[in-house]
C-alpha cells in the first residue's frame, strides 16, 4: 500500500524499534476493533464510547454544537449516536480519544501547539467540503483521515529524534517540511502515517485517504480520483494556508487547487474558507486545543479578499499602489496581533501575553547563561483610592502608575499587567545592581510624582516591589518559579511598611521554599 515506506527497510526498521510510537488507547483500540466487525450494531458503539465520561462529553457537546444547529438539543449519547450514525460516531470518538492521548507529548523538535492547530483545521476542512461535494450524510466520515493526514510526523519525531529539530519557522510552511522529511529519511510524513495506521488496524478507506493527502502530483490529474478523496487533498491545502506564517499565506494557490479539484470559484471559496475558520474555534473548543486568538482565524476569510482582490488587479495598479496595499494589510494584521495581547486600559502587555514571551526570554536566559530579572509592583492600598474616589478615578491612577513605571525602564525591558493594580516588568540581561537600581528609580518615582484627580486633589500612589534574578548563583527551573518568588518578595515588601522593595538573595533560600514551592 504504501511503497515509499515499504521500499525503505531501514527507515521500516528505525519505526519498527522505536518503543513510543504513537498508539491509540484502551477505548480507541476496542473501537477499531468495532469497525472491523460488519456485524456490530450501533448500540454496542454507544455502550463502548460510554466507557469513556470524557470521551462521551466531547461527543456530545459536538452534536449540540453551533456548526449541526439542531431545533431540540442532543441529551443523550444514543441519540448523538444515531445522529452521527455508525461511521460518523466511529471517527469522532477516535478523534477525541486519540488526540486526548497525544496532545501532551514531549518533543526536541516538533511544535505540538501548531501541529494539533494543522490537524484541527484539516479535519475541519474536510469535514465541511465533505458538505460541499455532497457527501452531507457522512462528512463524519472524513474528520478522522483529515485528522490524522499529519500523524506521521508524530512517529517521525519519536523514531527519528532530530528530524524536526532547528526547524521552528519552517514547520509552518509544509512543503518545506516534506521535502527535510524526504532529504532525510527518504520519505514524507503522509506514507509514515499510512503505515503507522495500518499497524493500529485502522479501516483501509482511512488509510488510503490518509496516504493520498499530500500527493500533490494528483492535483495535475485530477479524473479517477473519488469525492472523499478531493476533500482530503484540498483540506491539506487549505490547513496549509491558514495555519502557515502570516506572511506566507498564499490564498491565491489554495482557491485555484479549490477550483480545480472540486470546481468551485473564488467567492465559494472565500465563503467556504470563512466558514472553515469559524467552525476551527468550535471544533478546537471542545478538543480542548489552543489554537490561538479566536479574532485572527475569524479574519482569514477577509484577509484572503483582499489578498486575492491585489492578484487580480496587479495589472492595473503600479507597483507604488502594490505596495501602499500590501503596507496596509499589515499593518491591519500587525494591530489585530497587538490588540490580542495589549491591556485596553493601560496599554501594555497583558497577562495573556506574559506567557509566550516570558517562556521564550526565560529559554534565551537560559541557553546564553545571562542573567533575566523579574520585578513584582503592586500599588499600596489601591482598593482605598476606588472606594473613596470612584473607579473612573482609580483607572486613571492605574494609567498614571504605568507612566511611571514607562519613564522607569529600558527599550529592552517589558511591562505587563499582571491583573488589577499589579504589574510584572521582565529585565533581560540585567543582575542584581541593575534591578535594585531600577526598583530604587521606581519607589523614588512614585513618592516624587502625586497623582491630581480631576478635582486638582493630590493623591499620593505608592508601590510595593519584589524582585528575584534568575543567574548570578541562584537558577530556577522555569519562569514560573522565578515569578513566585519575585511575588513573595513583593509580600515581604508589603509585611516590612510598603513603599519599598525587597530583593531575594540565595541565603533566603529555606526561609521561603515551603512557601512558594
Amino acid at each position: 500500500m504504501n511503497t515509499t515506506v515499504l521500499n525503505n527497510p531501514d527507515l521500516v526498521a528505525r519505526l519498527e524499534r522505536c518503543i513510543d510510537l504513537p498508539t491509540p488507547p484502551g477505548v480507541a483500540e476496542q473501537i477499531i476493533g468495532l469497525s472491523a466487525d460488519s456485524n456490530n450494531d450501533i448500540s454496542v458503539l454507544a455502550e463502548v464510547v460510554s466507557l469513556d465520561p470524557a470521551l462521551t462529553v466531547k461527543v456530545l457537546r459536538m452534536a449540540n454544537s453551533p456548526m449541526y444547529a439542531r431545533a431540540a438539543s442532543v441529551d443523550s449519547l444514543e441519540q448523538a449516536v444515531m445522529m452521527f450514525g455508525w461511521n460518523g460516531t466511529l471517527n469522532l470518538a477516535l478523534s477525541f480519544s486519540l488526540v486526548s492521548k497525544i496532545e501532551s507529548s514531549n518533543s526536541k523538535g516538533l511544535d505540538y501547539n501548531f501541529f494539533w492547530k494543522r490537524s484541527v483545521s484539516a479535519a475541519v476542512a474536510a469535514k465541511h467540503l465533505g458538505k460541499v461535494v455532497g457527501i452531507d450524510s457522512r462528512k463524519e466520515d472524513l474528520f478522522l483521515p483529515g485528522l490524522l493526514q499529519d500523524i506521521g510526523m508524530l512517529a517521525l519525531d519519536k523514531a527519528v529524534p532530530d528530524i524536526y529539530l532547528g526547524i521552528d519557522t519552517e514547520q509552518h510552511q509544509h512543503k518545506i517540511v516534506q521535502q527535510i522529511e524526504k532529504d532525510i529519511v527518504g520519505a514524507d510524513h503522509a506514507s509514515v502515517g499510512a503505515w503507522l495506521l495500518e499497524k493500529w488496524n485502522l479501516p483501509e478507506r482511512i488509510i488510503n485517504l490518509v496516504s493520498i493527502s499530500h500527493n500533490e502530483e494528483r492535483y495535475e490529474n485530477i479524473g479517477n480520483t473519488s469525492p472523499a478523496e478531493n476533500c482530503i487533498e484540498v483540506s491539506n491545502v487549505i490547513a496549509d494556508c491558514i495555519c502557515s506564517d502570516e506572511d506566507k499565506k498564499d490564498y491565491q494557490y489554495a482557491a485555484n487547487v479549490c477550483e480545480k479539484i472540486l470546481g468551485m470559484d473564488k467567492d465559494a471559496f472565500l465563503s467556504n474558507l470563512e466558514g472553515i475558520s469559524q467552525e476551527i474555534s468550535e471544533t478546537a473548543e471542545i478538543f480542548e486545543l489552543d489554537v490561538g486568538d479566536p479574532r485572527l482565524l475569524n479574519c482569514i476569510a477577509e484577509q484572503a479578499k483582499e489578498l486575492l482582490l491585489l492578484r487580480s488587479m496587479e495589472t492595473l495598479r503600479t507597483a507604488e499602489e502594490l505596495h501602499n496595499e500590501a503596507e496596509n494589510l499589515e499593518l491591519k494584521a500587525k494591530k489585530l496581533e497587538d490588540t490580542a495581547k495589549i491591556d485596553a486600559l493601560t496599554n501594555v502587555y497583558n497577562r495573556g501575553y506574559l506567557e509566550s514571551s516570558l517562556d521564550s526570554e526565560f529559554h534565551l536566559a537560559t541557553v546564553r547563561n545571562l542573567p533575566l530579572t523579574l520585578v513584582m509592583v503592586d500599588l499600596d492600598n489601591f482598593k482605598d483610592v476606588n472606594d473613596e474616589y470612584g473607579h473612573a478615578c482609580g483607572d486613571k491612577a492605574l494609567i498614571h502608575a504605568v507612566e511611571i513605571l514607562k519613564m522607569c525602564i529600558r527599550d529592552t525591558d517589558s511591562l505587563y499587567r499582571y491583573g488589577g493594580e499589579e504589574f510584572v516588568i521582565s529585565l533581560p540581561n540585567t543582575g542584581a545592581i541593575g534591578a535594585e537600581s531600577l526598583a530604587s528609580r521606581i519607589i523614588a518615582m512614585f513618592n516624587n510624582k502625586n497623582f491630581i484627580n480631576e478635582d486638582g486633589e493630590k493623591i499620593t500612589v505608592t508601590a510595593s516591589l519584589g524582585v528575584a534574578i534568575h543567574g548570578e548563583g541562584i537558577i530556577y527551573d522555569n519562569w514560573g518559579h522565578l515569578l513566585n518568588i519575585a511575588d513573595y518578595c513583593m509580600y515581604a515588601s508589603k509585611a516590612n511598611g510598603r513603599n519599598t522593595y525587597t530583593l531575594y538573595k540565595e541565603e533566603d533560600t529555606a526561609a521561603v521554599s515551603a512557601a512558594v514551592g
